[in-house]
């Protein structure tokens, strides 16, 4: 089991700026991009035989003070036409919140929540930084085709296309480290209030991913590696603005890491709304165990 990793970021004002080869000059819309460091949370890769059958020996989940979602409204984006699954992550992402796993997150004072239908951005298939998926979630939020960050229970994870790698700010690349990671940066309107955006990023799990994000078939790993990033989002959201073990964390263990570090890569099924889906199975402080309900 590898315990989280917080790994400093460059500045937004620098991180935002995008290559020639990457989009054309778009809209800057009203919410523009704070100048400040932010970090990202890795989900580093894991083969079948990697995985343990049981959390660590005194796994426990402290409470820092920070931001949680407790009615989450799940934006999803996807990189292009050729994301994998749409048909699969849509639903998932409306009925995981409204299944037996977000009820066992009321210990952490989570209730359920909704998803609406993802967006497809229709950009090029290609490698990318981290900057470029902030690029990206900013340009839609601008264009109204995803809901402002004003309501703090907002969630934008964005699915990459077959054949592409993301770089993470520390310079770790997709399916080489990481399966996918969730973090935060910030944006300001033009009255100068500032709003946290949550979002995710998750690389397709063919290709190069395929055997070292999960032991099931390449949909399957898909939702239970969506899971883990969602439920983390859920319970420490603000990840993205911490460089320490302390506020603004939320629920973080810091021997073992978020929720789903505890139990990284064990896989169960939970169903919402009727759908059945293979989710990780996350850590649960009431019953001291990695659990899927």
């Amino acid at each position: 089991m590898t315990a989280a990793r917080l790994t400093t970021l460059l500045s937004l004002s620098s991180s935002l700026l995008v290559s020639a080869c990457m989009i054309d000059a778009e809209p800057a819309g009203e919410l523009v991009a704070v100048d400040n460091t932010t970090t990202v949370h890795l989900k580093p890769i894991q083969t079948k035989t990697g995985i343990a059958d049981v959390a660590p020996a005194g796994s426990h989940l402290q409470f820092f003070g920070g931001p949680t979602l407790p009615t989450i409204h799940i934006s999803p984006i996807y990189w292009n036409s050729t994301v994998q699954f749409r048909p699969t992550l849509d639903p998932f992402y409306n009925d995981v919140p409204n299944s037996p796993l977000y009820t066992m997150l009321a210990q952490y004072g989570i209730g359920h929540g909704n998803a609406r239908a993802g967006v497809v951005a229709g950009r090029s298939t290609r490698n990318i930084l981290d900057s470029d998926v902030q690029t990206e979630v900013l340009f839609e939020i601008n264009q109204g085709t995803v809901p402002l960050p004003t309501d703090p229970n907002n969630y934008y994870p964005v699915h990459l296309a077959p054949n592409m790698q993301v770089t993470s700010p520390d310079g770790s690349r997709s399916c080489q480290v990481f399966c996918a990671y969730h973090g935060t940066f910030q944006v300001r309107d033009v009255n100068g209030t500032t709003f946290n955006v949550n979002y995710g990023v998750l690389p397709d799990l063919g290709g190069a991913c395929n055997g070292v994000c999960g032991g099931n078939s390449v949909v399957n790993n898909t939702t239970s590696v969506a899971s883990h990033e969602l439920i983390e989002a859920t319970t420490d959201p603000a990840v993205g603005l911490a460089t320490a073990i302390g506020f603004p964390l939320a629920w973080y263990d810091p021997a073992h890491g978020e929720i789903g570090d505890i139990c990284n890569g064990q896989q169960g099924t939970t169903t919402g709304n009727g759908h059945s889906y293979v989710i990780q199975l996350e850590f649960s402080n009431s019953r001291n165990d990695c659990v899927s309900n």
